[in-house]
């Protein structure tokens, strides 16, 4: 299978790390801290903070703390056995400037740094992975965003849910997996049914 993987969420612990971040910059601004922890998203409204703020902060800071992001738990583990299954794993991500420089080499770095094997890294355009996903003929796209898998599924990719604190709320019908391990199952599973 040629398999699409985001990767913020995906295979980081994007919104883990990213949380740790605004509340030390919450304490640069007004110090309010949480002020919704029910909120839709850390950027929606959990903070006190303007878009015009969160804007700012992703586009002076993003290229600094994808660096140092930590791998989401125990998917190099996945990632490897799935390679070693014979699947192809296509890494698609909308990293895009104004919050990265320069995407690619530090999405590389990255990589590197973490031991991430992988078959080909997409850098899209846009945050909707579809044209991606049809030109590298992807047989199913794991994404962390419910609205991004909406789209996808309804311009013919299949896709999965990968689970976060964040989108447990907006998944619907969409297929979905709660760990590496649950994915690489869910993987195998839809193996076994094409077989």
């Amino acid at each position: 299978m040629n398999i699409g993987l985001d990767i913020d969420n995906v295979i980081t612990a994007f919104d883990n790390d990213i949380l740790k971040e605004f509340l030390l910059e919450d304490k640069n601004k007004r110090n309010a801290g949480i002020i919704n922890k029910n909120a839709r998203h850390i950027n929606h409204g959990m903070f006190d903070w303007s878009q015009d703020e969160v804007d700012e902060f992703y586009n002076n800071n993003m290229e600094r703390i994808a660096k140092d992001l930590k791998p989401r738990r125990n998917c190099k583990k996945y990632m490897d056995k799935l390679l070693q299954d014979g699947h192809k794993l296509y890494l698609i991500s909308h990293r895009a400037y104004p919050h990265y420089q320069n995407p690619e080499q530090t999405t590389l770095n990255w990589l590197k740094k973490n031991n991430i094997n992988y078959t080909k890294l997409i850098l899209s355009n846009a945050p909707d992975k579809t044209k991606e996903c049809k030109e590298n003929n992807i047989d199913i796209m794991i994404d962390d965003r419910a609205g991004q898998c909406k789209k996808m599924r309804a311009n013919g990719i299949n896709c999965m849910l990968m689970f976060t604190k964040y989108n447990r709320k907006e998944k619907e019908d969409l297929p979905f997996a709660t760990s590496w391990k649950n994915l690489y199952e869910e993987i195998t599973k839809l193996c076994k049914k094409e077989m």
